[in-house]
């Protein structure tokens, strides 16, 4: 066994689970049951999966695909079918005879192709006259248009007649089948076979009985035929399709768990909301009873701005008024020190006199002294 292939988000592998896993595994065991004992060609057969399915009730089966990854991981997986071969090759121009085939079956591949009309002229080719193709395509109205959804992989979607009108250019007869995963109800009979099938229909509280799904085809499966004998006549039946692990219930179940979780969540976050938008409300006011007090702050930072500048301005004033005194008491100070100058030029001449005067008296003394002494 080879390791599973990556899955590229198209090429469908076993290992994928859910709505595609029954699609695709639901057709290929239709195919087993109308390909008993017959050749048949496998166009698109990807990791080969549905082709060794086949080959359990087939005579021969071929597989062919583009990739030769998968064809490699086809062989190695499947290769012990002594009646199952895998061809690498383009679905475009088949490495096959002419008339080679009972039944081609290609599922899934014409709205990845360009030259659809070239695809099912080559399938033609290799069946034989009263061969039988088996093709599905996805319902474009219903698997993009109505969804609004675009699938990157497809070249080349189909609405029901223009599948129609491209597959009656070789095929004149063809047996249309719907397919959809649809959710129902099941009862059965527990100790014995289902006789019949009884199909209700609940519409708007109204239940009806109907033959069939009431429901558009996400793809059509077409049965196409050059010859209407050999068209099958079993396919006038409801076929259903499980499994016994109920893979999509429980996947359901999981969801649901998944979206209790997310209500859960999603209440937890409300409340969290809640708490947030209460610490913002408390945030928001403590925010506005800071701006009121820085408005109070800046008012009074004005005001005592304003006592600054009118100190300031006293104090310039006081400034000029000392400078003023300083110029004052410097003029006071060069007229006392003139004053000064002017006793010291004084008291010298005051000396000076004095001097002169006792210098003067001097003589006389010295006369009178004498004219006392001779006398």
């Amino acid at each position: 066994m080879s390791k599973p292939l990556s899955f590229t988000g198209e090429r469908f592998l076993p290992e994928c689970s859910g709505e595609i896993w029954y699609e695709h595994w639901h057709r290929y065991a239709l195919v087993r049951q109308l390909t008993q004992h017959c050749t048949v060609l496998d166009v698109a057969c990807g990791e080969g999966y549905g082709a060794a399915m086949v080959a359990e009730a087939a005579d021969q089966v071929v597989g062919v695909d583009l990739s030769a990854d998968a064809i490699q991981h086809a062989k190695i997986n499947y290769g012990h079918h002594a009646n199952l071969q895998f061809v690498t090759a383009s679905c475009e121009c088949l490495p096959f005879s002419d008339a080679s085939f009972d039944f081609a079956i290609s599922f899934e591949t014409i709205e990845h192709i360009e030259m659809q009309k070239e695809f099912i002229s080559e399938l033609t080719r290799v069946l034989r006259p009263d061969g039988i193709l088996i093709l599905s395509s996805p319902n474009k109205r219903l698997y993009s248009d109505a969804h609004d959804y675009h699938n990157e992989f497809h070249v080349r979607e189909l609405y029901r007649n223009e599948l129609e009108d491209l597959l009656h250019v070789s095929f004149p007869h063809i047996s249309w089948l719907g397919q959809k995963l649809l959710f129902h109800s099941t009862i059965w009979p527990e100790n014995q076979a289902c006789v019949t099938t009884e199909y209700f229909v609940n519409d708007d509280r109204q239940v009806t009985v109907t033959s069939r799904p009431s429901v558009e085809p996400m793809y059509y499966i077409a049965v196409c035929s050059r010859n209407p004998t050999m068209l099958p006549t079993a396919l006038n039946k409801l076929s259903l399709f499980s499994d016994s692990a109920e893979m999509v219930y429980q996947d359901y179940a999981k969801q649901t768990r998944r979206v209790l979780e997310l209500d859960q969540l999603l209440k937890d976050r409300e409340c969290l909301i809640t708490e947030r938008d209460k610490f913002l409300s408390l945030r928001t006011q403590q925010m506005e009873e800071c701006e009121h007090l820085i408005a109070e702050r800046d008012a009074l930072l004005n005001m005592r701005t304003e006592q600054l500048n009118d100190r300031t301005s006293q104090l310039n004033e006081h400034a000029e008024e000392i400078n003023k005194l300083n110029a004052l008491l410097m003029l006071h100070n060069e007229q006392i020190a003139e004053h000064e100058r002017l006793n010291v030029v004084l008291k010298q001449q005051i000396d000076y006199r004095a001097s002169l005067t006792w210098w003067l008296k001097s003589p006389l003394r010295f006369i009178t002294r004498a004219f006392k002494g001779n006398s």
